[in-house]
């Protein structure tokens, strides 16, 4: 007989699945393992903040910047209003250190900490509350992240989201850029839950400073119509919870504490 060679019907040396494939299987698990250590290094920067000490909060500060923005001229008289009404919450929010005032002309109606226990208020704010009481929440509010340090926070998860780009594919990668719609919405759940936090200290201290929770609502109200841009799905992406959500907790809260509604103060701001 004579002989016929044969190829063996499997040959190990070859792989019989699409590359794409693999490469896809290999890609997600090096995204979801990235994206688990950037969880677990925030957890660590939350716990780290907690533990820090207020001499080294302190210090921190010092080498902080002590004002991002300036004040027009026009517009210094009522930073000081600002200052003084901030200055008459630091006790009831147990703030140990400074928080400065920058009022810079902008029309957003918001306000905002920035490192080094500064608060930016944008003159757009003034124009949607009506009462000091309706200003001295939203003030309550910055004050309460100050407390929490959540600026510290969102400054350790930053340079963990930068740390890991670098160390996994060097500086020039794109992995932030890979990593940033994923991290957005975990970073937004978790901004929602601060922000939430800082709504409940604030109501505390309005109550505290004011002896009644008038006024806590007021700029929420205000905004409830162009919250409109957040709603379904998109909610989900944003960093701040809806107005509406936040008027119907805040209400809540002030029945649950027996708190009182009583008359606001006008705003009475230096024109």
């Amino acid at each position: 007989m004579k002989y016929q060679p044969s190829l063996p019907d499997h040959n190990d040396n070859v792989s019989y699945e699409h590359p794409l494939k693999d490469f896809i299987v290999i890609a997600g698990w090096l995204l979801a393992g990235t994206v688990l250590i950037f969880w677990l290094l925030g957890l660590a920067v939350d716990a780290m903040v907690d533990r820090l000490s207020h001499e080294s909060e302190a210090r921190l500060y010092a080498l902080l910047p002590a004002r991002a923005m300036e004040t027009a001229p026009a517009e210094q008289a009522q930073q000081v209003q600002l200052q003084a009404l901030v200055d008459s919450m630091r006790t009831c929010a147990g703030l140990r250190l400074p928080a400065t005032i920058t009022l810079t002309k902008s029309d957003t109606p918001n306000a905002a900490v920035v490192p080094g226990g500064n608060i930016i208020v944008f003159s757009g704010l003034l124009g949607q509350v009506r009462s000091e009481n309706g200003l001295a929440f939203v003030l309550a509010h910055e004050l309460a992240h100050i407390t929490q340090r959540d600026h510290l926070r969102a400054m350790g998860r930053g340079i963990v989201l930068f740390g890991l780009s670098t160390l996994l594919t060097g500086s020039d990668s794109g992995l932030s850029d890979l990593l940033a719609p994923v991290n957005h919405l975990g970073q937004a759940k978790y901004s929602r839950t601060r922000e939430a936090a800082a709504d409940a200290a604030a109501l505390r201290i309005l109550n505290c400073r004011y002896g009644h929770a008038g006024g806590a609502t007021e700029l929420f109200a205000a905004l409830k119509e162009e919250d409109e841009a957040f709603a379904g799905l998109s909610h989900y992406a944003a960093s701040h919870p809806a107005m509406q959500d936040r008027i119907d907790t805040l209400n809540a809260a002030i029945k649950a504490n027996g708190m009182k509604l009583g008359p606001v103060l006008p705003l009475q701001l230096v024109r």
